[in-house]
């Protein structure tokens, strides 16, 4: 900062600018509000710091577990809980603004709960599950991130919940209806996600939210035993992704870097990916009775739908239906496939080719248009791709395959080329 005023002063002695404008400039870097900015590095660091301190304690601790006897062993439980306990208690009362406390805080505090519930549970014998552990877990968790306003822990308190879903899913005991608890929980903290998208939807804390969040509930939306009624999670699954792609397309979002918008590059590959496998295999729809239909799986698809269709008329209604996405109409066109489907599966499945042909052309055209290199060469990805998939089930010589590669890549060449120039042109 010093050489930048040094910089200015030079420039008014120099006639360059005028001291009021050397003055605004000044004013405008040392903005008061700039100062109260969380700094990134001390919070990486006092998290870091927190987290090789606990491990440390656990480590010491764990070494001397057996010869301890049962207060020191409460004590140490307890111990470390209650001391995070205060340390938050005296950030609250004092309104402490440093993010770097509140971090720090709230990591040490979670990982406490945890030791504290495991210790107690072990001195005294407590017999439980490791779902229930979790779940008693997350429960606790939960305030942290809302007292503490702590973006770490709430990111912490969603790995915990989907950790417990996959554990109910995939464990012993595996229910036929999605993971109730973790919906309630997912619901619980789903205004802090959205309290720190409108306080500042351009931070990382932000990003890694959405990329969190969204990876928990496409985890989570499969878990459970659903019977004959499982082949309906696909199209489900198809209309989550579009409602991932209309939700990337909202303007809080929208204009953020690719990478940061996990909305929708997960629900633009996770699109891509269903309809390359219902390439494969498309499931026989015909004469299923009405229990299938009305199953949990098509219940959820229903309720995806409703939501998918007031997201598309929102995105449509305020950026034109035309510059809405071409994948994310992808959940309408599965459902046309479905109908076609219960008569001629086969027929649906040759559909599935066209449609993904389509995907790819319409994204080289969206690229072009918008002057977007990656998003062209995303557009030739999905067409190689496809064509790479059709020579597994297709009786094609050597020949015209390679011709096909070739093909291909003169394709990536020629469009690359194109961008380039035309870049050049224009600059």
């Amino acid at each position: 900062m010093a050489k930048f005023t040094r910089e200015l002063d030079e420039l008014v002695a120099n006639g360059v600018i005028t001291p009021e404008i050397a003055e605004n400039i000044r004013g405008f870097y040392n903005k008061p509000g700039d100062s109260k900015s969380p700094n990134a590095v001390i919070i990486a660091f006092g998290v870091i710091g927190a987290l090789l301190v606990g491990m440390g304690i656990v480590l010491i601790i764990a070494h001397n577990w057996d010869v301890l006897p049962k207060p020191m062993k409460l004590f140490l439980g307890l111990g470390p809980l209650l001391v995070s306990q205060i340390i938050a208690g005296f950030i609250v009362v004092k309104n402490i603004q440093s993010q770097a406390w509140r971090e720090a805080t709230g990591v040490i505090m979670i990982f406490a709960v945890a030791t504290a519930i495991a210790i107690v549970s072990q001195v005294y014998n407590i017999h439980g599950n490791f779902a229930r552990f979790l779940m008693v877990w997350a429960l606790l968790a939960l305030p942290v991130m809302y007292v503490l306003q702590s973006r770490i822990a709430s990111l912490l308190f969603w790995m915990i919940a989907t950790w417990y879903a996959t554990e109910v899913g995939f464990g012993l005991f595996k229910h036929n209806y999605p993971v109730p608890y973790f919906w309630l929980l997912a619901f619980a903290a789903t205004p802090f996600y959205i309290q720190l998208i409108r306080k500042d939807p351009e931070a990382n804390s932000v990003s890694f939210h959405n990329w969190v969040v969204g990876g928990s509930i496409t985890i989570v939306l499969a878990l459970g035993d659903y019977g004959e009624g499982g082949d309906l999670l696909i199209p489900a699954y198809i209309t989550l992704f579009s409602i991932f792609m209309l939700i990337g397309q909202l303007p809080v979002f929208a204009n953020r870097k690719l990478i940061n918008n996990a909305w929708l590059i997960g629900g633009s590959a996770g699109t891509v990916g269903l309809l390359l496998f219902l390439t494969f295999e498309w499931a026989d729809l015909a004469g299923r009775s009405s229990a299938f239909w009305l199953s949990i799986p098509g219940l959820i698809w229903a309720i995806l739908f409703v939501i998918a269709s007031v997201l598309l008329y929102v995105a449509g209604k305020r950026n034109g239906f035309r510059n809405v996405l071409s994948k994310s109409y992808t959940f309408l066109v599965m459902l046309v496939l479905i109908i076609i489907g219960l008569q001629e599966p086969l027929v649906s499945r040759a559909l599935t080719n066209v449609l993904l042909l389509a995907l790819g052309v319409y994204t080289i055209r969206e690229g072009a248009m918008a002057n977007k290199l990656w998003k062209m060469n995303y557009g030739l990805l999905i067409l190689s791709i496809l064509i790479a998939c059709r020579f597994f089930d297709t009786d094609m010589s050597f020949v015209l395959r390679g011709l096909l590669f070739v093909a291909i890549g003169a394709g990536f060449f020629a469009t690359n080329f194109y961008m380039i120039r035309k870049r050049r042109v224009a600059s």
